[in-house]
C-alpha cells in the first residue's frame, strides 16, 4: 500500500476550499480503493501545495500544516498521545460566545452509544479518499459553560508555528502547562482568538462532556490496512445544522492515517462489539495510544483535579473531603461573593443559578450510568448557566475552585450568605432542583444541604 501525506489550506483561501482540505498525495491512490492514506511525514510537499491549491498565492502567507512526526509513532495527524500531560486543559474565553467542535464519537452513519437521543454522527471519505468529512457536536458557552475546559493533544497540533511554541513554553510532553501546571498553553490562546487555523468557523479539540452517553471504554481496532481519521485540530464549518433534537452539529475536514488506533467508546452492554471496518465509505474519528492502548481520558495530574469537569476528572462538590480555609473577609472572598451576588439583566444571580445545576448534570456526585438522557442533562445545563460567560468575577471563581480543589463551590468556600439570593433567583434555583429529581440526577441541595432555593 502505498503511503500518503497532508497539507492544508486555509486563512486567504475561500471558506468553501477550506472545507475541502484537499490532502496532496506524494504517489498514487490505493489501487483499486477509495482511500489515500497519510504515512511517512517525510517530503518537501509546499511546492506541491501552493501548485495544486494555493493558486500562486505563497505558504507562508497562509500557515504551515505541522507534518513532522511529533511522536515516533506519526506526525501531528496520527493524533498519538503516550503521556497524560500530552492532553494540555484550556479555559474557554470569558465574556463572549465560544464554540468548539467535538469528533470524538463520529463514524459510521449509524447513532452509537448509551442514551437514545445520541445523533449519527458519520464520518465519510471524501470523493478522492483523502480525507474524512466529519459530523460532529458543536460545543459553545450556550450549552456548556466557559468554565468547563476543552483539552488539545499536545502531539496533534496541526498548525506547525503553534506547535512548536507550544512545545517550547509546554515541554514536549505538555509537562509545563496547564493542567499539571497553570500556565496557560499557546495552542490554548490560538484556539480562543481563531488564529490555529485561520478561517476555520471553529476547530476539533477534546472534550469529556459527553463521555457519558457512551459506553466508557476502548475498541482496539489494528492489523493491516487499519486506517483512521485523526481529528485533533482540525477545521470546522459551521453549517447550522442541526440533530433530530435541534442540537448544533458541524462538519470537520479530518486526515487519514494508516496504524492501529483505538475508538473512544466500547459497545452498549449486551451488544456486539464495533465494527472495526466500516466498510468503503466511512471511517471512524480516532487516535492512538501506543502504550496502552487505552482511548483518550485526560487525567488531571496524580492528587488533583479540575474543577468543574466530568468524573474522573472533576473535583468533587463541596464538602466531600474539602475543607475551606478562605478567610470570607478576605478581599478575594468579598469578590468572589460580589460576583455571585450581581443579578443579569433580568435580576437572575447567574453564579448561584448556575452551580445549582451545571456540576451534577456533568455526573459530580451522581450514581453512574445516569438515566438523564443526553438532552435532558444539556438541556438543564444550559437554561441554568446561559449567559454566565459574561458573569464578572468568573476568572477569580475558577480560581478559588482550583485552589480548593472543589467543583461549583466558591460560594460554599467564600461562606456566601444564602440570604445573598435573590427570591428570582431562589425560585430558579427551587425549580432547577426539581427538575434534576425528576429526569434521576441528585442536586447539590440533596448532597451537601446547599444551594436548595425555595418556592
Amino acid at each position: 500500500m502505498r503511503k500518503h501525506s497532508a497539507l492544508w489550506l486555509a486563512g486567504v483561501v475561500s471558506l468553501s476550499l477550506l472545507v475541502q482540505m484537499a490532502i496532496l498525495t506524494a504517489g498514487d491512490a490505493v489501487a483499486g480503493g477509495k482511500r489515500g492514506i497519510p504515512g511517512s511525514a517525510s517530503g518537501n510537499y509546499a511546492a506541491q501545495y501552493e501548485e495544486a491549491i494555493l493558486q500562486g498565492v505563497k505558504l507562508s502567507d497562509v500557515f504551515q500544516l505541522n507534518d513532522t512526526m511529533t511522536t515516533p509513532f506519526g506526525p501531528a495527524y496520527a493524533n498519538i498521545w503516550t503521556e497524560d500531560t500530552n492532553f494540555l486543559a484550556c479555559n474557554p474565553p470569558q465574556g463572549r460566545e465560544f464554540s468548539y467542535a467535538l469528533c470524538y464519537y463520529s463514524g459510521p452513519n449509524e447513532a452509537t452509544g448509551i442514551t437514545s437521543d445520541n445523533p449519527p454522527l458519520p464520518c465519510t471519505l471524501s470523493p478522492d479518499g483523502k480525507v474524512a468529512n466529519c459530523t460532529c457536536y458543536k460545543l459553545s458557552s450556550g450549552l456548556v459553560p466557559l468554565q468547563v475546559p476543552y483539552f488539545v493533544d499536545i502531539h496533534a497540533i496541526l498548525n506547525q508555528e503553534i506547535y512548536d511554541e507550544t512545545v517550547e513554553a509546554c515541554g514536549r510532553e505538555g509537562e509545563r502547562c496547564a493542567p499539571t501546571t497553570s500556565i496557560t498553553a499557546p495552542v490554548c490562546d490560538a484556539i480562543n482568538t481563531g488564529q490555529l487555523i485561520p478561517g476555520a468557523d471553529l476547530v476539533s479539540v477534546f472534550s469529556p462532556v459527553k463521555k457519558l452517553d457512551y459506553a466508557i471504554g476502548a475498541t482496539l481496532c489494528s492489523g493491516p490496512g487499519s486506517v483512521y481519521a485523526g481529528c485533533m485540530t482540525a477545521p470546522c464549518t459551521d453549517r447550522g445544522e442541526t440533530d433530530a433534537n435541534g442540537a448544533p452539529l458541524v462538519d470537520c475536514s479530518c486526515p487519514l492515517f494508516e496504524g492501529p488506533f483505538e475508538i473512544g467508546q466500547e459497545a452498549p452492554q449486551n451488544m456486539p462489539p464495533l465494527d472495526c471496518d466500516l466498510g468503503p465509505d466511512n471511517i471512524w474519528s480516532a487516535a492512538h495510544n501506543p502504550i496502552t492502548n487505552n482511548p483518550i481520558d485526560p487525567v488531571p495530574p496524580p492528587n488533583t483535579c479540575i474543577p468543574d469537569a466530568p468524573p474522573d476528572a472533576g473535583c468533587p462538590l463541596f464538602p466531600d473531603g474539602i475543607f475551606s480555609s478562605f478567610d470570607p473577609s478576605s478581599a478575594v472572598c468579598q469578590a468572589v461573593c460580589e460576583a455571585y451576588k450581581s443579578p443579569d439583566q433580568d435580576g437572575v444571580q447567574l453564579g448561584y443559578a448556575c452551580d445549582s445545576t451545571l456540576c451534577t448534570t456533568l455526573g459530580l456526585g451522581q450514581d453512574l450510568p445516569l438515566t438523564a438522557t443526553m438532552v435532558e442533562r444539556f438541556g438543564l445545563m444550559g437554561e441554568a448557566c446561559s449567559g454566565v460567560q459574561n458573569l464578572d468575577g468568573l476568572d477569580l471563581i475558577a480560581e478559588v475552585e482550583t485552589l480548593a480543589g472543589c467543583s461549583c463551590c466558591a460560594s460554599q468556600l467564600c461562606g456566601c450568605a444564602e440570604s445573598d439570593i435573590n427570591d428570582l433567583t431562589d425560585g430558579r434555583i427551587f425549580n432547577f432542583n426539581q427538575e434534576q429529581r425528576a429526569v434521576g440526577i441528585t442536586p447539590q441541595c440533596d448532597i451537601n444541604g446547599t444551594l436548595c432555593g425555595s418556592p
